[in-house]
């Protein structure tokens, strides 16, 4: 070989030297991007963003492979099952029916070829999907990897030959891979779940929604038999969605994203169905959380409603979750009854009942009742069930339901005295115009007792209306009245209320925005003030 030649062939190796060189320090550099997750975006992604969206955005997965973060085999099986995924997704991949409704259909080579891969390929493409996640931390990459993802694991929304609950889902959980996989976090819980918590992702709302729905569906298929490694991994993962769920509701952000309520929500009713997951519901403040979303109702879809509802009785087998409902005026219960009144399809209604029923079970569902503390709603309970038992539902479940729920009230009605079930109702912080509170009987033989164990239950009243917290007009109304009748039938009972601030908080609500509070308020401080009421009121 001539020296010429020798110079022109090493000119041409040092070029590709200097080629690859070059491409070995962008890839490194993107690896560095991709692990230490500094300056990650996308212009692609908004929260708009759907399962087709992110399919039809194909990422550069050459830079990937220059990056030696994937292999050039990993990019075939990616674009071949994103290319059925794609034809897959005609039937309504996002799940809100529109393309159902128009009768679209996925083609039938695009099913029996998913169908084929999932079950010869299945292992190959769980490896893929999961090694892609943990080593790629590009947002578009990311986003299209969980659309092929959500595909996999719900095979009911594009093959509808599939047997009812036919998940994916299954094929990860019990996935083992080369290696990775093996070490307690890289597994398929511990993979999706890091994708969820990731903060550079916190622009894509849909990494947020296909991840949770995702871990949700692989929670739900964890293995009945698994070794300690696969437990805490099922156990992180059941904290990583709870956590999450309650972090997304506190946050708000549902007022400004529509899209918020039926991912959160539906994770929820999935990862409920664990008992571990609902006392750490509780623990977290779920229960506070959701029960606003029962008075929205009008603003959301039959299934979030439902979801809502499930949620709820989900967490009433756990006592602390049945407290906290029961707790802040009986807010929760108020809530459940109001969604059960207002609802026109019956898998709201039963739910909602159920969980009712669970709440209010005299014994508790687990031999831990808490049912005497929402007594304030017992009376607009009955009324509720006697209304509901009047439309002849069809679901025998709910009727049943209905009769022991209505026979549950009935016997708690008749064990408890009047001055008990008055008691119950001032403790429990909210308060309705039962009969008692207008019963000239009742304040005659019970004034008395309001002022045992230092004044407790009189206590209980004046602390409702010294506005250190927020209350609805109508326990304002009940509680200042009752202050009224406790200073007109205990005797120096004026002086006593007056002693505790009662005068100084009914002339405040005197100028109250609601008209019930201020004629009760002004009632109340004319009983204050005189010393003969009842002579003067018989005058009257």
């Amino acid at each position: 070989m001539t020296r010429a030649a020798r110079r022109a062939r090493a000119g041409r190796a040092s070029g590709v030297v200097v080629v690859d060189a070059m491409a070995t320090i962008v890839g490194a550099m993107q690896w560095r991007q991709s692990v230490t997750s500094f300056g990650m975006t996308s212009t692609t992604t908004t929260t708009t963003t759907t399962t087709r969206d992110a399919l039809m955005r194909e990422p550069a997965w050459e830079s990937f492979v220059r990056g030696r973060l994937m292999n050039e085999e990993d990019v075939a099986r990616l674009t071949k099952i994103a290319d059925v995924a794609r034809a897959l997704t005609m039937l309504d991949a996002d799940g809100d029916g529109a393309d159902r409704r128009r009768g679209a259909q996925p083609s039938y080579d695009a099913v029996t070829t998913m169908r084929a891969t999932i079950k010869h390929h299945g292992d190959a493409v769980c490896e893929t999907l999961l090694g892609t996640l943990r080593n790629v931390g590009a947002v578009d990459a990311t986003e299209h990897v969980l659309a092929l993802m959500d595909v996999v694991l719900f095979q009911r929304a594009w093959d509808a030959s599939a047997k009812e609950g036919a998940s994916g889902a299954e094929l990860f959980v019990n996935h083992v891979g080369s290696g990775a996989e093996e070490v307690l976090g890289q597994d398929a819980y511990g993979t999706v779940g890091r994708t969820l918590e990731r903060p550079e992702d916190a622009s894509s709302w849909f990494i947020k929604e296909k991840a949770s729905r995702a871990l949700a569906a692989m929670v739900r298929a964890r293995p009945k038999k698994a070794n300690e490694t696969k437990q805490t991994s099922v156990k992180g993962a059941i904290r990583t969605l709870t956590r999450w769920a309650v972090r997304e509701l506190r946050s708000g952000a549902h007022e400004t994203n529509e899209r918020v309520i039926p991912a959160v929500v539906g994770t929820l009713a999935m990862v409920l169905e664990i008992p571990e997951a609902r006392e750490l519901a509780a623990s977290e403040g779920a229960v506070e959380l959701l029960t606003p979303l029962l008075h929205s109702a009008p603003s959301q879809s039959v299934q979030v409603m439902y979801e809502v509802a499930l949620c709820f009785w989900l967490m009433s087998f756990n006592t602390n979750a049945r407290r906290a409902m029961c707790a802040r005026g009986a807010m929760s219960v108020k809530a459940l009854m109001a969604c059960a009144a207002s609802a026109t399809k019956e898998k709201v209604i039963r739910v909602a009942i159920l969980a009712l029923k669970n709440i209010t079970n005299r014994h508790g569902v687990d031999g831990d009742a808490v049912g005497d503390n929402f007594t304030a709603v017992d009376e607009s309970l009955r009324k509720v069930v006697n209304n509901l038992s009047l439309r002849g539902f069809e679901d025998e479940e709910l009727s049943s339901t209905l009769t022991e729920l209505d026979e549950d009230l009935r016997a708690r009605r008749k064990e408890a005295s009047s001055w008990e079930r008055y008691r119950n109702e001032v403790m429990s912080g909210s308060l309705e115009w039962s009969a008692a509170h207008k019963d000239e009987g009742f304040w005659r033989e019970c004034a008395t007792k309001l002022t045992d164990n230092n004044c407790q239950v009189l206590r209980v009243l004046i602390k409702l209306v010294d506005g250190s917290e927020t209350m609805d007009p109508k326990t304002l109304a009940v509680a200042i009245h009752d202050i009224g009748e406790f200073a007109v039938h205990y005797p120096a009972g004026r002086f006593l209320a007056n002693d505790l601030g009662g005068k100084d908080h009914a002339m405040r609500l005197m100028s109250h925005e609601d008209d019930e509070v201020r004629k009760y308020a002004l009632t109340c401080v004319q009983k204050l003030l005189v010393s003969s009421w009842k002579s003067l009121s018989a005058n009257e």
